[in-house]
């Protein structure tokens, strides 16, 4: 049975209750304003999972729980890599996307995008390409600027956690579906797919899913 609201916050509140308090109202804002739920279904069941811009680990513990057989996250963030919890599925990586070896059956990349520029975008999906395992799933969750409204709201809440200094980079435009689908084109994936993932949240969650040859 999938896992529910309630199910996941336990799981969660367990995960993270040693973290500082101010870390896990982040989390928790984090869990409640992003469809996390609704996604994890995408993951291959029993696949090795690569998490890219993990962040506290937050997705890379739901899949663990159901759908990986081992994930690893990559976080370059040593605020949230440093407080990482212990899980025996889980491994974290305190680093880029480049440092990482071996091969995956899926890959996930949630709100990364928007803080490379152009050049880096195509860079982090050829090098996620180049970790995949053939036939293995990308997956990509992303914000859509085609949603004035949500859009307008997503880039007053960015700017302020700029002035706060809670994220790495910069912030820049969500790319649209059409520069999406070029981006993976170019970095060779087939099968390109999305679904918005929006209905009940104040921000135009879009979830991308590609596959390589």
């Amino acid at each position: 049975m999938p896992i529910g609201i309630t199910r996941a916050l336990a799981l969660l509140h367990r995960t993270f209750r040693h973290h500082p308090p101010a870390q896990r109202a982040h989390i928790l804002g984090r869990f409640l304003s992003a469809p996390f739920l609704r996604t994890l279904d995408l993951v291959p069941a029993g696949a090795r999972v690569l998490d890219i811009g993990a962040g506290h680990g937050l997705l890379a513990r739901l899949v663990a729980e159901e759908r990986g057989r081992e994930v690893v996250a990559v976080e370059p963030d040593l605020r949230k890599t440093l407080l990482a919890y212990h899980h025996p599925r889980v491994r974290f990586v305190a680093g880029y996307a480049d440092c990482i070896r071996g091969s995956f059956d899926a890959i996930t990349i949630y709100d990364v995008l928007y803080r490379l520029d152009a050049a880096a975008r195509d860079a982090l999906l050829q090098r996620a390409g180049s970790l995949l395992r053939r036939g293995g799933t990308l997956i990509l969750k992303e914000l859509d600027p085609g949603a004035p409204l949500k859009a307008k709201w997503n880039r007053l809440q960015e700017r302020i956690a700029d002035l706060l200094g809670m994220t790495l980079g910069d912030y820049g435009e969500n790319p649209t579906r059409a520069q999406m689908a070029e981006m993976l084109d170019r970095a060779g994936f087939i099968t390109i797919q999305w679904k918005r993932v929006d209905f009940g949240y104040p921000h135009a969650h879009i979830v991308y899913t590609a596959r390589k040859p």
